[in-house]
C-alpha cells in the first residue's frame, strides 16, 4: 500500500480541516455586542467579576441567574481584554476547542494503550472539531453571541480539557493527591455553573464511570479511576445544587411537570433529536464514521496488534457506545423537559458533540476490525490505491465547507462596519450632552434581538446603562442616502 502517498492526503485533510475551523474563527473576529452581552457587560464593569456573580445570584430577578460561571467568565474576559473581548473570546475558544480534543484524543489513546503516529491523533481530534462544529444547528448563536457562547460552548471547550487531564491522571502509577482532587473538584463545579444540560451531562457521565470503575477496573488503576470521577461527580452535583437552591430557582413556577411527565418529555426530546438529526445530517453521520475507518485500518493493516482490546472487548464497546449517547443526550435534555420546552437550537450543541464523539469513536472500531480481516482482495495492486482515492474525495468535503463559511464574510464585514460606526455615534452624542438617543436599527441575526424601537425594552435599557445615557431608541434607515442623511444631520 502506498503508506507515503495515503499520508499526504491525510494531511491534505487535516489542511481542510483547519482550513475550516480558521474561517469559523475569523468570523468571530466581526462579533459585536448585542441583547444580552450590553446587560452581562454593564453588570460587570459595575461590579468585580465575582461581585457581579454575587450580585446576581442573590437578586435572583435575572433570566438564568443561577448560571454563575458564565457572568465570571464574561467579567474576567472584560477586565482583561477590556470592549475587544467581545471579538477576541470567540476565536480563542476555536482555537482551544481543536487543541482540546486532539489533546483528548491522545489521552484517551495512551490510556486505552492504542499506539500509533501522532499524526493520527491529529487528524482524530481535527475531525471532532471539524465536524461538530460543522453540524452546529444555530452557529451565530452558539460560537458568535457571547451570551449563548459562554452558556453553551465555552463549558464543553473547559470539560475537554477536564477529560483529557482525568485521562492523563488516570494512566499515572502514583496516587492521587488531595491538591489534584481538589482541583478537579472544583473544575467540576467551576464547568457546571456555565448552564444546566452541561452539569448533568457530567453528573451522569462521571457516575457511569464510577460505576464501571467499581464493578469492572480491577488492575491497579482502579483505585485512581475511582478518586478521579468521584471528584467530578461531587463537583458537577454540588454546582446542580447550587444552581437549584438559587432564588432564581423560583421563577420556574409551579406548573412544573410531575416525575412521569418529565420522564415522558425527556424521552420524547432525545428520540426526537436523533431522528432528526439522522434525517438532516446523513453525509456527515457517514462522514464520521467512514473517515476514521479509513485511517485507522490503514494504519493498523499491515501490523499485529497486541496491545487493543481483543474482538468480545470492541464488540461489546461498540454495542454499548450508542445506549450511552442516548443516556447522556437524555441527561442534558432533561433541563429542558423540567422547564417544559424542546431545547432550542443552541442548546442542542452539546448533543451534536456528544454523537459525533460516538460516531467517530465507532469508526476507530470498525477500523480495526477490518484490518485484522484476512481477505485476498486487500492485496491486490487495485486495493493498494482504493483508501488514497476515498480519502481524496472526501478531502473535498472539508475545503468545501470552508469556503462557504469564506462566502459569509462580507455580510459579517458590513454589519461590524455598521455597528462600529453606530457605536462611535452614540459616544459622539453623549460627549454633545444628548442622554435621549435615537440611533439607526439593525435587523437580528438568527435569533439575536437587536436594538428594539421603544426605548424600555430590555435590550435598549440595558444599552442604555452600557453607553451611560438616559434612553436608547432604533429607528429603522433604509437606503445608504438616508443612513448618510441621517449621520450628518445628528452627528452636526
Amino acid at each position: 500500500m502506498k503508506k507515503k502517498s495515503f499520508s499526504i492526503v491525510v494531511l491534505l485533510y487535516i489542511t481542510g480541516a483547519l482550513a475550516f475551523l480558521t474561517a469559523i474563527a475569523y468570523l468571530g473576529t466581526f462579533t459585536r455586542y448585542m441583547a444580552d452581552d450590553y446587560c452581562e457587560a454593564y453588570v460587570t464593569q459595575t461590579y468585580s467579576p465575582l461581585g457581579a456573580v454575587l450580585n446576581r445570584y442573590e437578586a435572583g430577578n435575572w433570566r438564568a441567574a443561577n448560571r454563575y460561571s458564565n457572568l465570571l467568565f464574561v467579567g474576567v474576559a472584560e477586565s482583561l481584554l477590556g470592549r475587544q473581548n467581545i471579538e477576541i473570546v470567540p476565536v480563542l475558544m476555536i482555537i482551544f476547542w481543536e487543541i482540546g480534543l486532539i489533546i483528548l484524543v491522545r489521552q484517551f489513546r495512551k490510556l486505552a494503550g492504542l499506539q500509533w503516529h501522532i499524526l493520527v491523533d491529529i487528524f482524530l481530534g481535527t475531525t471532532l472539531a471539524f465536524l461538530s462544529i460543522l453540524e452546529a444547528p444555530n452557529p451565530f448563536q452558539t460560537f458568535y453571541w457571547r451570551s449563548s457562547m459562554v452558556t453553551h460552548f465555552v463549558p464543553l471547550v473547559f470539560l475537554n480539557f477536564l477529560i483529557a487531564f482525568l485521562f492523563f491522571r488516570s494512566n499515572k502509577e502514583a496516587a492521587v493527591s488531595a491538591w489534584s482532587m481538589l482541583v478537579i473538584f472544583f473544575a467540576a463545579f467551576v464547568i457546571g455553573g456555565f448552564s444546566e444540560p452541561p452539569v448533568t451531562v457530567m453528573i451522569v457521565g462521571s457516575g457511569l464511570g464510577f460505576v464501571y470503575a467499581w464493578f469492572f477496573v480491577k488492575h491497579k488503576m482502579r483505585r485512581t479511576l475511582l478518586f478521579l470521577t468521584g471528584c467530578i461527580f461531587a463537583g458537577a452535583a454540588s454546582a446542580l445544587i447550587a444552581m437549584a437552591v438559587s432564588p432564581a430557582a423560583s421563577n420556574l413556577g409551579a406548573d412544573t411537570p410531575s416525575f412521569v411527565e418529565w420522564i415522558q418529555r425527556t424521552t420524547q426530546y432525545t428520540y426526537l433529536f436523533v431522528i432528526d438529526t439522522i434525517k438532516r445530517l446523513p453525509l456527515p453521520i457517514l462522514f464520521s464514521i467512514v473517515c476514521p475507518a479509513l485511517l485507522v485500518f490503514v494504519f493498523y493493516r499491515d501490523k499485529t496488534i497486541s496491545n487493543i482490546p481483543n474482538g468480545q472487548t470492541r464488540h461489546n464497546i461498540a454495542l454499548a457506545l450508542p445506549f450511552i449517547l442516548i443516556l447522556l443526550i437524555a441527561a442534558g435534555f432533561s433541563t429542558s423537559a423540567y422547564g417544559q420546552s424542546f431545547p432550542v437550537e443552541r442548546a442542542r450543541f452539546f448533543a451534536h458533540y456528544l454523537m459525533t464523539v460516538t460516531l467517530v469513536f465507532e469508526g476507530v472500531l470498525l477500523g480495526i476490525w477490518i484490518s485484522q480481516i484476512k481477505w485476498g482482495f486487500f492485496n491486490t495492486v487495485f486495493f493498494a490505491y482504493l483508501p488514497i482515492l476515498i480519502m481524496l474525495m472526501m478531502v473535498v468535503y472539508p475545503f468545501r465547507a470552508a469556503l462557504r463559511v469564506i462566502q459569509d464574510v462580507p455580510d459579517y464585514r458590513a454589519r461590524e462596519q455598521a455597528w462600529d460606526r453606530r457605536d462611535a455615534h452614540i459616544y459622539k452624542l453623549r460627549e454633545f450632552g444628548q442622554t435621549d438617543l435615537t440611533v439607526p436599527q439593525f435587523d437580528g441575526v438568527d435569533g439575536v434581538k437587536e436594538l428594539d424601537t421603544y426605548q424600555t425594552h430590555w435590550v435598549n435599557r440595558c444599552a442604555a446603562k452600557y453607553y451611560q445615557v438616559n434612553s436608547i431608541r432604533a429607528i429603522p434607515i433604509h437606503g445608504e442616502e438616508d443612513m448618510e442623511a441621517y449621520y450628518n444631520y445628528y452627528g452636526n
